[in-house]
């Protein structure tokens, strides 16, 4: 660690910005500022730097960024016009380092139907290397989609799509699940806790370098397996019903509904094994933290007073 105090930047402080707040400054070592659009007076009364920017103006984030002297910044915000502006603005400071948010699917593992707005980010973070170090943090599906209200109960606009019934409905005690080509549910999915994908971001900040991806998991498991744990958490059989991968494609094309659509492209990322997570590198980097099973994850949540 240098002799000074590094500074981190978040963008978004709801959601899984939340958590990497709590985690980074656990550590002790960093300062943190939250960049928003908005006052954030909740934040501010917990002596958490809250400084408001105009994410449609390069110039506005430079300025912050500058000031600030900031040394790593972390996007939480999906938004690729967001998120080039924020590059733009990280190389026009001096930033060092940067953060996308890519969390979850891992970029080789994306077949080319992938390639859109988040890809766009990811090329621009490549050509411009040189000047900008960045990873992408792929943790596979967040055990919080599984908790009561999902990411929706977070207050995070960005998850807002989820709210705790997609896959796995554990309020109301069913499953609604893609099953692969040959028609069954071996399909494997990576998941790890938002709190444990913060514990492990906190981690890497103390690295010298960074790979350009740095992959992470808490547990993996074949969907049939994540309804037999889910089943037994709430000790009772779900109603299960199924779609197809044809289905799926079928739906795609004709669902209007924003939600929907996440929901869809979700489960067909599912079944194309986006979501299987092939390394823990940080898993083997800070064995120390021992992240939490998806078993683990949802007794936790779904207590006797939840059945």
């Amino acid at each position: 660690m240098e002799e000074y105090r590094r500074k981190v930047a978040i963008c978004g402080s709801r959601g899984l910005g939340s958590y990497l707040a709590r985690a980074i400054l656990e550590t002790g070592e960093w300062e943190l500022v939250i960049l928003s659009r908005n006052p954030q007076p909740d934040l501010t009364a917990n002596g958490i730097k809250v400084k408001p920017v105009d994410y449609s103006s390069v110039d506005s984030l430079y300025r912050v960024l500058k000031r600030q002297q900031v040394d790593t910044v972390i996007s939480v915000i999906p938004d690729a016009e967001v998120q080039l502006n924020l590059i733009d603005a990280c190389l026009m400071a001096g930033v060092r380092r940067f953060v996308p948010a890519e969390f979850e699917t891992s970029p080789e593992q994306r077949p080319l139907y992938g390639l859109g707005d988040k890809m766009t980010v990811l090329v621009r973070l490549n050509e411009v290397s040189a000047q900008l170090e960045s990873t992408v943090f792929s943790c596979g599906l967040f055990m919080e989609t599984f908790a009561p209200g999902g990411w929706r109960a977070s207050g995070s606009y960005s998850y807002s799509w989820n709210d705790g019934a997609f896959l796995l409905d554990l309020e109301r005690k069913k499953a609604f699940l893609p099953i692969d080509s040959a028609r069954s549910l071996s399909t494997v999915v990576c998941l790890t806790s938002a709190v444990d994908v913060a514990r492990f971001v906190a981690a890497a900040l103390f690295l010298r370098t960074w790979p350009p991806e740095m992959k992470m998991f808490g547990d993996r498991l074949r969907l049939s397996e994540l309804l037999d744990i889910a089943q037994y958490v709430r000790a009772c059989e779900f109603k299960v019903n199924i779609i197809t991968e044809e289905d799926i494609e079928f739906q795609i094309l004709r669902t209007a509904n924003w939600g929907d659509q996440r929901v869809l492209q979700t489960m067909r990322s599912i079944l194309s094994h986006e979501y299987n997570i092939d390394k823990r590198y940080l898993n083997a980097k800070f064995p120390d933290i021992r992240a939490i099973t998806f078993e683990d994850f949802l007794r936790q949540c779904w207590r006797a007073s939840t059945h």
